[in-house]
């Protein structure tokens, strides 16, 4: 079924997908938002996301060494995700595989990865190679560039006009690298194409 590409969801709905994707992630929601800081809680939700992309979005076989092989995460050394995305791996598992998060100190050591997240900070000639180095990998890469999306990427952050996170996903560059999202995926974001 081809998705609505100008479908996007009510900022209301999203909240409250983001936070039953915060609960599957075992993230603890209970604390006030007082007490959070709000870029500890972005980055809760970030991470709920990356987490859940493993679960709704589909690799070929081919990706995989075989059955008992984990989905890799790559980020980059001093990310300030990494210990959030650490908790979740050593707790969850995505679709019966475990998971496992590897650091690299440079976009040129990236390599073996489902998914690779580079966050708001990636030099935009490092996310260009990240691209270059990823698309012909399976891997599913993810940023937060303005760009991002239209340079090829097929999963972009952004901070929707009420402050929540959004995502648009470019459906293009998902197929380009064999990969297929659930419905349920593409029904909380902004579709987009080359």
């Amino acid at each position: 079924m081809k998705p609505d590409l100008a479908r996007t969801i009510h900022p209301r709905r999203r909240t409250g997908v983001v936070m039953t994707l915060l609960i599957l992630t075992g993230i603890s929601v209970n604390q006030p938002a007082a007490a959070q800081s709000s870029l500890a809680s972005e980055r809760n939700v970030k991470v709920a996301y990356l987490y859940n992309f493993l679960r709704y979005v589909r690799w070929p076989e081919t990706a995989y060494a075989d059955e008992s092989a984990p989905t890799v995460i790559g980020i980059m050394t001093g990310d300030p995700h990494s210990r959030l995305l650490n908790q979740v791996a050593a707790k969850k598992k995505a679709r019966g595989r475990s998971i496992v998060v590897r650091e690299f100190d440079t976009v040129r050591e990236i390599q073996a990865c489902h998914l690779v997240f580079l966050h708001a900070g990636t030099a935009p000639a490092d996310e260009a190679e990240a691209i270059v180095r990823t698309e012909r990998q399976n891997t599913l890469l993810i940023c937060e560039s303005v760009v991002a999306t239209q340079r090829g990427v097929p999963i972009r952050f952004f901070a929707d006009h009420d402050g929540t996170i959004g995502l648009k996903i470019n459906v293009d560059a998902m197929t380009r690298r064999g990969l297929q999202a659930d419905a349920k995926l593409l029904n909380i974001a902004s579709i987009e194409r080359d």
